[in-house]
């Protein structure tokens, strides 16, 4: 009991600062009639916003399921990480400030572990240590590696729609620039 209010803090302490600070995170463990192999208790993760109450996987979306997951990795002790998570859009629904938010988070839990995230958020992917861009053509996808003014063009392409458009990649420049003002500090 004492753990999972341990826990509970921790993830809720995260998602105030994810800009998720209408949504209280809570586990319930349910003692069973018997000791089984994995314990003697069942843990439910259940979220509450206002009058929304329900187990995670009942209630949340995709967006706050990532998020979620990711305040739960960062909360717990750092050996018991994977090596590699991988996170699909974890800024669904979130833009400005709480996108950016997100992505300092994210940049956090890759010192502990590899990440890899699927975004299309410009200020997320612009933190990024490396960038590959996933294209489909002709039904066909194909990957490639980006650095320097290709990264600065994509950016640009994510924050307007055109990687050609000058302010767009001012804007791509600032927010790659920042990315080091911030590595920089931590």
């Amino acid at each position: 009991q004492e753990t999972a209010k341990i826990l509970s803090e921790r993830v809720n302490n995260i998602l105030n600062e994810l800009a998720m600070n209408t949504i209280k995170f809570n586990i319930n463990l349910n003692g069973l009639q018997k000791l089984r192999r994995d314990g003697a208790d069942e843990a439910e993760f259940i979220l509450q916003e206002g009058s929304r109450v329900g187990r995670v996987e009942k209630i949340a979306s995709g967006g706050e399921l990532s998020r979620l997951l990711l305040a739960l990795q960062l909360s717990l002790p750092d050996e018991w990480l994977p090596p590699t998570i991988v996170f699909d859009e974890v800024e669904a629904g979130l833009g400005g400030r709480a996108a950016v938010l997100s992505g300092l988070q994210l940049k956090n839990l890759s010192r502990k572990c590899q990440v890899i995230l699927v975004t299309h958020e410009a200020s997320i992917a612009a933190l990024g240590d490396s960038h590959i861009l996933i294209q489909r053509i002709n039904g066909e996808t194909f990957m490639k590696n980006i650095r320097d003014s290709e990264r600065v063009k994509e950016i640009a392409r994510m924050l307007s729609g055109s990687p050609d458009l000058s302010e767009a990649q001012e804007h791509a420049k600032i927010l790659l620039s920042a990315k080091s003002e911030i590595a920089a500090k931590n």
